[in-house]
């Protein structure tokens, strides 16, 4: 008889059980943010990167492709009309300079007698080159003279160029090959992925060099040809080639990201980019654009806060993959400035509901109190 009683009267507090439900529920969702909301605040605090300094600096170290990268990924994110248009001259002058016809002949004659290239031109140069052989032969008589005399030839340039990969490749990816002779020669390519390159040139492997090379060619679409080479230097370990390339294929602003965070930024998509692919990469882009200070934030506990997604992401993701995870993400970037009094608000509903739902019920007081 007791039991029904109390079925009754919680069936007349339905809507008190309701409303201590939402309640309940709302406090939840802002107290599981909690770290990654204090570490989105932080990240948000730090100064925001000089994209018309960098730009400037770039171009006049004559890393023209890196410039123009860096000035369309500053247009991206800036929304001030002043900035933007000290930032669109610079671009201009970039591109102008850039496209001057003396600087591309030098740059291209230089690159076809070095096998070293650190823009389009010189790079151009050194494929031309390879594509008639005597860039291949260039590169057999330099190395094969340095292993004459004492010894100290780099393997790897002598077997791309002996097994001629830049003219046997597929069209599309035909002057890769020279980017990884280029990046070799400036000690871009590690010790590790040195080894791997060259274990796929003695077995004759075409089918893996293949994918190395289109993983190559993407990265230098993206970063530009010399952008490609300093991506490559951020290379550890074979597996990092493809993660670096498909994150610049998801991010239209991830040659710029990894050009900020560099070393950093790798070792942060290397370690959560399998679990949170999309944590990882909005956490990179937030950082690139704090530079050097967003950089140092990568290394600290409030990073790792962000890359551990909400468990409400993870409902909204399992349930309905795109628009409700996107609007989970949105609705708690907006919450932020103003969770500093939601949450005790949330939490003080909660126990105002509890007690009211106590009273209706008759719960009696236990002995003692």
């Amino acid at each position: 008889m007791n039991v029904v009683r109390v079925l009754w009267r919680a069936w007349r507090c339905k809507w008190g059980v309701a409303r201590l439900a939402i309640a309940g529920f709302i406090c939840w969702v802002l107290a599981a943010d909690t770290g990654a909301r204090l570490a989105r605040l932080q990240l948000a605090a730090l100064p925001d990167f000089d994209y018309l300094a960098e730009v400037e600096a770039l171009r006049a170290q004559g890393r023209f492709g890196e410039a123009e990268m860096v000035a369309r990924g500053g247009l991206d994110a800036i929304s001030d009309a002043q900035e933007r248009h000290r930032l669109e001259t610079a671009l201009d002058a970039t591109i102008a300079e850039r496209d001057g016809w003396l600087r591309k002949i030098r740059s291209a004659g230089l690159g076809a007698l070095s096998g070293r290239g650190t823009d389009l031109e010189s790079i151009i140069g050194a494929v031309a080159a390879d594509f008639f052989l005597v860039g291949d032969l260039r590169d057999i008589v330099i190395e094969g003279g340095k292993l004459v005399i004492d010894g100290d030839s780099d393997e790897l340039v002598l077997l791309l160029s002996f097994v001629g990969a830049a003219t046997t490749l597929a069209p599309e990816i035909d002057w890769a090959p020279s980017v990884l002779k280029a990046a070799r020669r400036t000690g871009a390519i590690g010790d590790r992925m040195a080894e791997h390159l060259r274990r796929l040139l003695r077995q004759r492997n075409s089918g893996e060099l293949a994918t190395v090379c289109e993983d190559v060619a993407s990265i230098a679409k993206r970063a530009s040809p010399g952008g490609a080479i300093r991506v490559l230097a951020l290379v550890d370990d074979p597996s990092d080639l493809p993660m670096l390339a498909r994150f610049l294929e998801r991010r239209p602003r991830g040659a710029f990201a990894l050009h900020v965070t560099g070393s950093e930024g790798a070792s942060t998509l290397r370690r959560v980019v399998k679990t949170a692919p999309d944590a990882a990469d909005d956490l990179l882009e937030a950082a690139a654009g704090k530079g050097a200070s967003g950089t140092r934030f990568l290394s600290t506990p409030a990073a790792r806060a962000l890359t551990r997604p909400h468990p409400l992401v993870g409902v909204a993701k399992a349930v309905s993959k795109g628009n409700a995870e996107r609007l989970v993400k949105a609705a708690l970037d907006r919450i932020d400035p103003g969770a500093w009094w939601a949450l005790p608000l949330a939490a003080a509903w909660v126990l105002f509901e509890a007690l009211l739902l106590r009273r209706r019920l008759g719960v009696p007081r236990a002995e003692g109190h």
